[in-house]
């Protein structure tokens, strides 16, 4: 079998698509960061603490609100099923944000009471618009992908990052610090919808598909609510735990951690979801073709152990003087935070842009029992900084949990190609 080289790598589809991709999120992200220096001499640890429960809460109830049906548009058999799939999704989610208004306009206060996320009641009415607005980009940027217009997608990623950094330096400056980073979200979630006016068309048009055709083609993809949904809202809950559960305990401190996670995942997730996009087209049309896939995944992963791994390790050093002199000496014990999350974060990128491979080959039932394993463990690590009171050593464990989980998904998702492999060698 003929081996990818590095070369073949950075001239393959995959990389000239995700570099695209990639392009788009290094340019919102810069504006970002060179913004931050002055969001955190203007907004508090409490502001960025309430924020980041605030998201945590919407990207939790967006995974209900698509039913996880956005990434069964890559893979669909033709046009007429993606129109049904698409139509069928964008009901759904209209539904659920409306049935979600009317359920926090007239119960808001028994809801946030029995989450205990009173701090975040007064921004309720932000929340169904967010799940709404993201769940729209969720299913309009995996329609980008099946149909490859990765430049789209680049493009509503800049203007989304550019609007809500630049929208956050406007209401902080203006005082609005209460608000201004939940309300600069929903504005930018807004813009970014626009640059995907070219599928207008087809959208519309899906909105018009018949509601047996809709229904019939929803339930021929049926794993993807009842496992991928599971599977994605265990995953994004044992990642926002910290937020969802210490907001009531360690306010100031969460706002510190909010901030050294907010500087390290933001960039990693659009990395990794950039990655994804086209690892999922590519890996899913290999697999059609029978076509081999373990080359490339290889060079994908020495690639970030010789690039990437160094960086992490210098940034391990220099954090806690860094935070300190970009963001303020009351942010220095955000470095500390920063530091623990390295490993976890980096073995993210090795892992993330591959999680494709469990929905190509269906073993979306088996993720769903170690997500089940993972929040569990990630629960008991937090529960042991509370029972102990020390926040630093609830993170450390919290980090540590993430740190061996992405080392079994690493070498699951090795076992599976590897075993994909043997099987089309043994067909040719």
């Amino acid at each position: 079998m003929k081996r990818l080289s590095f070369k073949s790598l950075f001239q393959s589809e995959i990389v000239r698509n995700s570099s695209v991709l990639l392009s788009g999120n290094v340019l919102g992200q810069a504006i970002a960061l060179l913004i931050y220096p002055i969001l955190t001499r203007i907004y508090s640890g409490a502001d960025f603490a309430l924020f980041s429960t605030f998201t945590s809460v919407c990207a939790l109830l967006t995974i209900f609100g698509t039913g996880r049906y956005e990434e069964s548009l890559v893979i669909a058999k033709n046009k007429k099923e993606t129109s049904d799939l698409l139509g069928f999704s964008l009901k759904w989610l209209f539904f659920f944000s409306l049935v979600l208004f009317i359920v926090l306009a007239l119960f808001r206060k028994s809801v946030f009471s029995l989450f205990k996320m009173e701090a975040i009641r007064d921004f309720w009415y932000y929340i169904p618009l967010t799940v709404f607005i993201s769940g729209l980009l969720f299913l309009l940027s995996n329609l980008a992908v099946r149909k490859k217009k990765f430049k789209i997608q680049a493009y509503s990623n800049v203007v989304k990052n550019s609007v809500n950094s630049l929208s956050r330096l406007a209401l902080g400056l203006f005082s609005f610090t209460g608000i201004g980073l939940v309300f600069s979200n929903v504005i930018a979630l807004i813009a970014a919808v626009f640059p995907y006016s070219s599928l207008k068309k087809f959208s519309i048009s899906a909105l018009r598909g018949k509601w047996v055709d809709e229904k019939k083609a929803a339930w021929q993809y049926k794993d993807f609510p009842i496992f991928n949904l599971g599977r994605n809202f265990l995953s994004s809950f044992s990642t926002n735990l910290p937020f969802l559960y210490l907001i009531s305990i360690f306010e100031d401190k969460l706002g510190l951690f909010s901030l050294s996670f907010l500087v390290l995942n933001t960039p990693i997730s659009l990395f990794t979801n950039s990655l994804f996009s086209t690892f999922f087209e590519n890996i899913s049309t290999y697999e059609r073709e029978k076509k081999s896939i373990l080359p490339t995944l290889k060079t994908y992963w020495k690639s970030i152990f010789l690039y990437i791994l160094p960086l992490f390790v210098v940034a391990f050093f220099i954090a806690k003087p860094l935070f300190s002199f970009i963001f303020g000496a009351i942010w220095e014990e955000s470095g500390i935070y920063f530091r623990y999350l390295l490993p976890w974060m980096f073995l993210m990128l090795a892992t993330a842009p591959l999680y494709s491979v469990f929905i190509v080959f269906k073993k979306q039932n088996k993720t769903l029992w170690v997500e089940v394993i993972y929040l569990l463990l990630r629960w008991l690590a937090l529960y042991t900084g509370v029972h102990f009171m020390n926040f630093q050593l609830g993170i450390l464990l919290f980090s540590m949990t993430g740190t061996l989980i992405m080392i079994v998904f690493l070498i699951w998702i090795y076992t599976i190609i590897r075993k994909y492999e043997t099987q089309i060698t043994a067909i040719s």
